[in-house]
């Protein structure tokens, strides 16, 4: 078994095989970590792989390479949106 190690830094500055990025459906560069990863990868660049790949529903996954980054490999993944628990966000 290979052991966990949990690490607190910054993601866009980890020199990895693959990042997750906690995607929205339609793959458009966001705000807070989902913004700073499209940055640092080359937004541009980044963002005509996500529009080839064209959407990504809610509990699937795709991945694309790491551009600028020290990855490999992102893999995009969204999740449900929290709407304060009233609108079957458990059902998405």
């Amino acid at each position: 078994m290979m052991p966990l190690e949990l690490i607190r830094h910054d993601i866009t500055k980890l020199k990895v095989d693959v990042i997750v990025n906690a995607a929205n459906t339609a793959l458009k560069m966001g705000g807070g970590v989902c913004g700073a990863i499209f940055r640092v990868a080359g937004a541009n660049e980044l963002q005509k792989a996500c529009d080839k790949i064209g959407g990504c529903k809610v509990g699937e996954a795709v991945i694309t390479e790491g551009f600028h980054l020290d990855t490999k490999y992102i893999i995009h993944t969204p999740g449900p949106v929290w709407q304060g628990g009233g609108n079957q966000e458990a059902n998405n």
